[in-house]
């Protein structure tokens, strides 16, 4: 005899025998619930439903602790349901403290990225800002194309902490603060110093198109701007690399993998983020 049921892959055919194993896996794991074989099958029913794969949608820890109390609550008798809550809240309690604990190592990141803010604004920048000509000025009949740029990338900056407020707290609720601090501070790096390489990808193909244009005209500089770009941006990478040892030296099996870019990447990266600096830092 066989019988039809829902799995992970799919719609599948499975014995009696082994749908029975399946709904004695459920009661034996909630064993200290004492299940009957019929709420045994409800439960199982409710994993296979939960488990379902999805490339777009996926449960957050506590979203997934509220869909399971709300499928347990009917499902359970008033007794059963009760064991089952204050299971779920000392694990709710344990997942919490551990939240706090992680957070608690978060100091050294903080530090490291209030000091690269720190060189961004006081040393790296000014000299990008002394004359608007370094900003190509000289662009005037695209200057309609450029604005649009910015505007594109002020609306990436406020989608991207957008993204980032509401991930932090699907996910992380009040118990990491300092993580989200980390967030937000590398997020003020890219208003600071726009994220060109990260933008691009973002960019939808009207966007793409403009910033292609104008990168072709940009691809020969005068000579002043292109050696403070190639000075400013070597600096910068130094910069980098000291900060990274001074706080990571002692951080074993830890490393970034970046893709190596072609030498016109580089360039492009280097001439579409003079572009899109703003005096504002885009706040």
């Amino acid at each position: 005899m066989k019988r039809r049921t829902t799995a992970n892959s799919g719609h599948t055919i499975m014995t009696l025998e082994e749908y029975q194993w399946h709904i004695n896996l459920v009661k034996d794991r909630h064993h200290a619930l004492d299940l009957t074989f019929e709420q045994a099958e409800k439960v199982y029913k409710y994993e296979q439903e939960k488990d379902t794969y999805s490339e777009k949608h996926f449960f957050s820890v506590w979203e997934e602790w509220d869909y399971e109390l709300t499928a347990f609550k009917e499902i359970l008798d008033t007794g059963q349901f009760k064991n089952y809550e204050n299971f779920v809240k000392e694990n709710i309690k344990r997942y919490e403290e551990s939240l706090i604990e992680q957070d608690n190592e978060k100091d050294k990141e903080i530090a490291y990225y209030e000091e690269q803010i720190n060189f961004y604004e006081t040393q790296f920048l000014p000299d990008f800002f002394k004359d608007p000509f370094l900003r190509f000025g000289f662009l005037f009949s695209d200057k309609a194309k450029i604005e649009y740029l910015r505007a594109e990338y002020k609306r990436f900056l406020n989608d991207t902490k957008k993204e980032i407020l509401t991930s932090h707290f699907r996910h992380n609720r009040t118990f990491k603060p300092n993580e989200l601090k980390v967030a937000l501070l590398r997020h003020k790096l890219s208003c600071i110093l726009p994220n060109y390489s990260y933008f691009k990808h973002q960019m939808d193909e009207p966007t793409k198109a403009i910033a292609h244009l104008i990168n072709s005209k940009l691809r020969y500089l005068p000579d002043n701007i292109e050696e403070l770009l190639t000075r400013k941006f070597g600096e910068l990478k130094v910069f980098n690399e000291e900060l990274f040892k001074k706080y990571y030296s002692d951080t074993r099996g830890w490393h970034v993998v970046i893709g190596k870019q072609t030498d016109e990447e580089e360039k492009e990266n280097r001439t579409m983020t003079l572009l899109l600096l703003d005096d504002e830092k885009y706040g």
